[in-house]
């Protein structure tokens, strides 16, 4: 019964999005493999209960622009969803930033906001954060975060973008 669960969730998806809404870390996110599993009803709401599931991204992305406190990228997402992504990140303070990002494949798009905290060290910016609005078409229509963290790197030097999305949501 596991397996059979496993091989419908290992369907591609829209990991690239999620990637990218991690923010600055998003931007060198490096998301990881797809271990979603429905869980059973812990309550009488077994449809909001079932559709909750675990989410598992890794993103790596280039850097294609950089103007004062803003970053894009675009790349790839394997994991929960696989496809393409771009993202946005802005700094808004000296240690807090704010990404968006947006992913599509075959099977529809995902798009979301998110909030970090990040530390720069060279040419090396380190970010944690939260993804706090998730959307989506097609199969990810409905789709909501329920707790979805990020981390990840931004590398100046190397214009590249790695970041790791984990936590629970609904599809």
């Amino acid at each position: 019964m596991l397996a059979a669960g496993l091989d419908t969730l290992r369907r591609p998806r829209l990991l690239a999005m999620l990637a990218a809404l991690a923010v600055p870390a998003l931007a060198s996110i490096a998301i990881g493999d797809l271990a979603a599993h429905a869980e059973p009803p812990a309550s009488g709401d077994e449809t909001a209960q079932a559709s909750s599931r675990n989410f598992e991204e890794r993103l790596r992305m280039k850097i294609t622009k950089k103007e004062g406190n803003r970053v894009a990228a675009k790349g790839r997402a394997t994991g929960t969803v696989d496809g393409k992504v771009s993202f946005k990140l802005r700094m808004v303070s000296g240690s807090k930033a704010k990404a968006s990002f947006y992913g599509r494949n075959s099977h529809g798009t995902l798009s979301g906001t998110g909030v970090a905290r990040y530390r720069v060290d060279g040419a090396v910016s380190y970010y944690t954060g939260r993804i706090t609005n998730l959307s989506g078409t097609g199969r990810y229509a409905g789709a909501s975060s329920r707790g979805i963290s990020l981390s990840g790197t931004v590398n100046r030097r190397l214009y590249s973008v790695k970041m790791t999305l984990t936590g629970r949501w609904d599809a």
